[in-house]
């Protein structure tokens, strides 16, 4: 809590002391001081808004979260802000400045951009000798090179066009993974949800363009992008597997969420049927869809875990249940490691 405490503060911080840099040059500018002292005060206010507040700034967050990239928009914003307060007579210096200062910057941020592309791509060939999941070297290449909300957001859209058009190989099973989808029906489920969006939005688009034409077709975007987000779950779920390793199972629904169960952390696994399946706050399922899901394991746990998703905050849990088509293999596998 203090930790997170403090990163709020030093990201307030870093918006307030510039913030109230500029409304003090804004009050400057409207005293009398400034009409007295304008060809003077003016060139100093000038480098002010251009070199020392974004410095201020810079210096406020390279230590914290936000991006060092943000500088080059926040330069912008003051010389904007610049060119409307400071009297047009007095804006020499500051059209020296958009000349000249502007066109570095960006040469600047492109510079890093290639910097950071660059080291994203030797991470990914780096990540990619451990491993062979494409979504798990993509969410740790896209954290190498991204703040922690960019990245997972950069990792999330870029799988859901990876596996929704482009991962058109067939996916071969290693010893250790198992299969959850094919007699669970849910992919079926997901393929009525798609078409009842694509009803739904024909529908919708009708009734709204006699209303607002602008609105129709931001409604019918929307319920593009929501069948586009389905249609790369469905078809990452048969991509990504379920794996049983020496200490650890990796339980997944596609891209949609996933957990990694240590297995000193089971308490008991067994074969699941209806009355497994209850709404307490501590079980979960792992496709999110509850009952619909079929499940037919279910996981107790000693120690809670994180269900991460593909949105949205982590959900704690100590009741997992889950569909595995070769289920009572994977019960098998699982207590043959407990037993260890």
């Amino acid at each position: 809590m203090t930790s997170k405490t403090s990163f709020l503060n030093a990201k307030s911080i870093a918006f307030i002391i510039p913030i109230t840099l500029i409304l003090a040059l804004i009050l400057l500018l409207n005293s009398t001081t400034f009409t007295t002292h304008q060809n003077t005060l003016s060139t100093f206010i000038t480098i002010d808004f251009i070199i020392t507040i974004p410095l201020v700034y810079f210096l406020l967050v390279r230590k914290t979260k936000i991006s060092n990239l943000t500088i080059a928009p926040f330069l912008i914003v003051c010389v904007i802000i610049a060119s409307y307060v400071i009297p047009t007579a007095n804006q020499d210096t500051l059209s020296l400045a958009k000349t000249w200062l502007i066109p570095i910057v960006e040469l600047g941020v492109l510079s890093i951009i290639f910097l950071k592309l660059k080291k994203a791509v030797k991470h990914y060939k780096k990540a990619s000798n451990h491993h062979q999941d494409f979504y798990s070297i993509l969410q740790e290449t896209c954290a190498s090179i991204l703040p922690e909300v960019p990245a997972k957001l950069a990792a999330n859209e870029i799988a859901l066009i990876y596996y929704g058009f482009f991962n058109l190989k067939k996916t071969e099973l290693k010893p250790n993974q198992f299969t959850n989808y094919k007699g669970s029906g849910i992919l079926s489920t997901l393929g009525a949800v798609i078409f009842l969006v694509a009803v739904e939005m024909v529908t919708i688009h009708i009734l709204t363009a006699k209303w607002n034409t602008t609105l129709a077709w931001i409604l019918t975007g929307l319920s593009i992008y929501s069948a586009l987000q389905l249609i790369g779950i469905i078809r990452s779920v048969p991509k990504r597997p379920i794996a049983i390793n020496d200490n650890e199972l990796i339980l997944r629904f596609g891209i949609l969420s996933e957990t990694i169960v240590p297995i000193e952390a089971i308490y008991t696994i067994a074969l699941a049927d209806s009355s497994d399946f209850d709404k307490k706050k501590t079980t979960k399922t792992l496709s999110l869809l509850g009952e619909l899901e079929n499940s037919n394991v279910v996981i107790q746990l000693k120690t809670p875990q994180q269900l991460q998703f593909i949105y949205g905050k982590p959900k704690s849990y100590t009741k997992l249940l889950l569909f595995v088509d070769d289920n009572q293999s994977f019960k098998t596998n699982v207590e043959a490691l407990l037993s260890k």
